[in-house]
């Protein structure tokens, strides 16, 4: 059901922004990183995916939910599995 959900707050974004980003839930990227969100408009998911989608030198992110820190990367070097983390990338 959470990656439901998630899929489809990804369908909604896409269709504003005309983009689209895959989530991964579980997964962590590892990259040059762009910014450290921790405002409270992106401690969440779908918060993070949407400045990642307007971003157009951002590629992806990773939302950590423990501590609902966003992360952008500017560039993806690799992407591994890690409990507690949701990585999107374009």
């Amino acid at each position: 059901m959470k990656k439901l959900l998630l899929g489809l707050s990804v369908i909604t974004l896409s269709s504003m922004t005309s983009a689209q980003i895959a989530i991964q839930d579980g997964y962590a990227i590892q990259g040059k990183i762009f910014a450290v969100k921790t405002a409270k408009k992106y401690s969440s998911v779908e918060g993070c995916s949407k400045i990642a989608l307007a971003k157009n030198s951002v590629e992806g992110f990773t939302f950590e939910s423990k501590s609902q820190k966003c992360t952008l990367y500017k560039t993806i070097r690799t992407i591994k599995s890690k409990k507690g983390f949701v990585s999107g990338t374009k």
